[in-house]
């Protein structure tokens, strides 16, 4: 396989590939990391923060990515590396690998092309199914994927509506929210689970895993009710 055919998502699981990172830092900067509510509340958890707050303080593109600072590097990228190592998003835990997950559910990856400068050193002495089991990512894969096949089906539904000007009430009725200005992001996990719970007589719960698959329930319901004219 050519270095070019490489950069190209034609990878399985069973590809010869390693990579020791040399810790240049190289990969944290000048990248756009993207974000989905799942990373944003294991990130938000392990800074002590809500969703919301960490939404406002650290990302861009309405929540879809993180900040960079005026130097390009990635906001928690510190003198000694990332400063959220434990909790960084799959993006990262990736590196320098991209997946991508079709329609019909095939995976398939690809090598991201290389800082010049990088020390990372990169062989064919392991496989990638070898390289992602190191880095803690079926969780993460999981959740993209919901995310991913949740987001779709509201894009569609809400492209469909000729009533567009209802789609607040809608989110209003199928999640509890209360329509405001400054509170009307459904992918705010903490906020949407809040409200949510709040309509249903739920408890809210507090860890990571159980409020991921409450918010998922809640975006669900939304995007039922406009898809069946219910909401």
């Amino acid at each position: 396989m050519t270095a070019a055919s490489r950069t190209l998502f034609v990878l399985t699981r069973e590809t010869p590939f390693s990579y020791q990172c040399g810790r240049c830092l190289q990969c944290c900067r000048s990248k756009t990391i993207p974000l989905n509510p799942y990373e944003v509340a294991r990130l938000a958890a392990y800074l002590g923060e809500t969703t919301t707050q960490f939404l406002a303080r650290h990302t861009v593109m309405g929540g879809a990515a993180l900040r960079r600072r005026d130097d390009e590097a990635c906001v928690f990228l510190g003198e000694d590396g990332c400063t959220v190592h434990p909790a960084r998003p799959l993006a990262c835990r990736l590196y320098p690998l991209g997946r991508r997950v079709a329609g019909n559910g095939d995976e398939t990856f690809a090598e991201l092309d290389p800082h010049p400068e990088t020390a990372g050193a990169y062989g064919i002495d392991g496989t990638i199914a070898g390289y992602i089991a190191k880095h803690d990512v079926a969780k993460h894969f999981a959740a993209a994927d919901r995310y991913s096949r949740i987001l779709k089906r509201m894009l569609i539904a809400l492209s469909k509506r000729d009533d567009r000007r209802d789609v607040d009430a809608d989110a209003t009725e199928a999640l509890g929210r209360a329509p405001t200005a400054e509170d009307d992001n459904v992918l705010d996990m903490d906020a949407t689970v809040l409200r949510y719970c709040a309509s249903k007589g739920r408890p809210v719960p507090t860890e990571v895993e159980e409020k991921t698959l409450l918010h998922i329930e809640a975006l669900e319901a939304f995007v039922t009710g406009v898809e069946t004219g219910a909401t």
